[in-house]
Order: C-alpha cells, then sequence, then structure tokens
C-alpha cells in the first residue's frame, strides 16, 4: 500500500451526505469555494462542512435566511478546518465570539469543525495552547500529518526528506531532502504548506529564533531513508 500526504483529521471521515446549498444573501459560494483553493484548501472538504453547518443553522432557526455574521463565520470555520492555514486567527477568533456571546449555536459551529458540540469549549483551549490542540488527542505518540511524497506520484519531491529542523515551536520546519534541495513546511492540526526554502545564506538570515515549547503539544518531523514522506508527529506533554 502507498501511503499518501495527507491529515490525522481527516483520515477517520467517511462518506458523507452533503445537503444542497442553497443561494444565501449577500454571499457568493462559488467565489468563496474558489478563494478556499487559492489559499491551499480542499474544496470538498470546504463544501461539506460548510453546507453542513448551514443546513443545521437552518434548521434551528427561525428565519428564512440564516444572518450575514452566522455565514461568515462558517465560511470562515470551514475554510480553515478545509486546510485553510492563514484563516486560523479569523476562525478562531470568530468562534470564540460566537461561544461567548451564543449568537450561533454550539451544534452548529462544531459542525462546521466537524466536532461535537461539547467539544467546542475544550477545543479552544487546546488551541490557544497548541495550533495542534484537539480534543481526541489520546495518549501516546500520535502522526498528526504526512506531508511531501514522490514527484512521479503527485508529490512535490524527486528525492527523499533527509533531515528536519523547526523553526518555531508552532509546526514550522525546514525539511533538506537527500538531493539537497530545501523546502519549508508550515502545519496545524487542519492543513499543511510546502514551498521551496530560499538559498542557504537567506535562511541563516532569516530563520527566527525558536521560542521554548510549552511542552503541552510537542512535535517533531520524522524523516525515513525508505520514504518520501516526512511524517509530523505529536508527543506525549512534558
Amino acid at each position: 500500500m502507498i501511503r499518501r500526504a495527507g491529515l490525522a483529521v481527516n483520515d477517520t471521515l467517511g462518506p458523507a451526505v452533503v445537503p444542497p446549498l442553497a443561494a444565501l444573501d449577500g454571499f457568493d459560494t462559488r467565489l468563496a469555494t474558489d478563494n478556499v483553493v487559492s489559499w491551499g484548501g480542499d474544496p470538498d472538504l470546504y463544501s461539506r462542512f460548510f453546507a453542513t453547518s448551514i443546513a443545521l443553522d437552518r434548521n434551528r432557526s427561525t428565519t428564512e435566511q440564516a444572518l450575514a455574521h452566522t455565514v461568515l463565520t462558517l465560511a470562515s470555520l470551514a475554510a480553515w478546518r478545509s486546510g485553510v492555514l492563514d484563516l486560523r486567527q479569523d476562525a478562531l477568533g470568530r468562534l470564540t465570539e460566537s461561544l461567548e456571546s451564543g449568537s450561533v449555536a454550539d451544534a452548529v459551529l462544531a459542525s462546521a469543525l466537524g466536532l461535537h458540540a461539547g467539544e467546542l469549549a475544550d477545543f479552544v483551549h487546546c488551541q490557544a495552547e497548541s495550533p495542534f490542540g484537539w480534543p481526541a488527542r489520546g495518549s501516546g505518540e500520535v502522526v498528526v500529518a504526512r506531508v511531501g511524497g514522490f514527484r512521479g506520484l503527485g508529490g512535490p519531491w524527486t528525492a527523499p526528506p533527509a533531515s528536519a529542523e523547526p523553526m518555531s515551536s508552532d509546526g514550522d520546519y525546514l525539511i533538506t531532502l537527500a538531493d539537497g534541495e530545501v523546502w519549508r513546511l508550515e502545519a496545524d492540526i487542519f492543513g499543511t504548506r510546502l514551498s521551496r526554502a530560499e538559498t542557504s545564506t537567506d535562511r541563516e538570515t532569516e530563520r527566527p529564533v525558536v521560542p521554548p515549547a510549552s511542552g503541552a503539544w510537542p512535535t517533531r518531523l520524522a524523516v525515513f531513508d525508505t520514504s518520501y514522506l516526512a511524517w509530523l508527529v505529536l508527543g506525549q506533554a512534558a
């Protein structure tokens, strides 16, 4: 069996019957989906979580149209859940505000993230500690993402990863391949982004100082000379 790049939170997602998404006043669904794709998200996951949460909100609401605030909140959450890394702060801000104000039902917010309503408070707490915070953490080491892959099979690399070094405590790594190419990995619980790093001189100049990790959600990037994948591993809390 050939292992592909992917995220653990998506590995257990089964088939879903996605409800049709009716027109939303003042919201261009097609443009939003196109934006998700251009920002690195998965359009199928976005449609799944956005449409499901909108349908649930409509079933619980006394109004025919979802409020604009609700639509934007669910769109942001669903886009982040689909893998758009740069929307994490916006999505968390909207989620926290909605929970505090009660403007959107917990069950609706949870459905946009693939969670149960009872897990939301714990999720927000976990995310305050780490981009990899997740209620269903479990015990022991857990692989949260597989990145890279052989270019001939749809991946980005022509050589296996040889080493990885952290750039921050939040899931940023520099990966050096066996052929000398250097790549940067950015990641959180819902998404990953690989890009070519700058030259070695620029890397030494621009590399940030790694801040002390809290110890609550330690990560490491495991590489093997027999695999074109790199494995992002969540370790046990210190």
